[in-house]
């Protein structure tokens, strides 16, 4: 009787606690849309110009210009690179800069060098990108 008692118990607080950590998971990326850069600088029509993120266009039309100590302002499939690490501590937890490049090199899409995502930061080089999704 005991035992089942317990084993019910501990169910229950497992239930309670997994909730509340996704919820709380679930806020901090609803926050993330909050952290949008102000201007993304693009190549739109062969002229440069600087727009909100929310204007980026899926697909091509938009070429992203990122440098060092920019924030990227939506997931972006790299066709360019000089030098780009990126901070991807938001998303992985890696405390150490992760190298970007055009070159794919895994399937899964956090693993690849050839992405770069939203909400990450350019800490060292720059890149030229496409829009793959805002």
């Amino acid at each position: 009787m005991y035992l089942g008692i317990a084993l019910a118990s501990v169910i229950i607080i497992t239930g309670f606690l997994s909730y509340h950590q996704q919820a709380k998971s679930s806020k901090i990326m609803e926050s993330f849309k909050y952290l949008v850069p102000q201007a993304a600088c693009v190549v739109r029509h062969g002229k440069s110009r600087n727009i909100l993120p929310e204007h980026l266009v899926i697909g091509g039309l938009d070429i992203i210009e990122i440098r060092r100590g920019d924030r990227i302002p939506a997931d972006i499939r790299i066709i360019r690179a000089n030098g780009l690490k990126v901070d991807n501590s938001s998303l992985t937890g890696e405390s150490e800069p992760q190298s970007r490049g055009i070159e794919y090199t895994n399937e899964d899409p956090l693993e690849t060098r050839n992405l770069a995502f939203f909400g990450t930061f350019a800490v060292e080089g720059s890149c030229i990108g496409i829009v793959i999704r805002i």
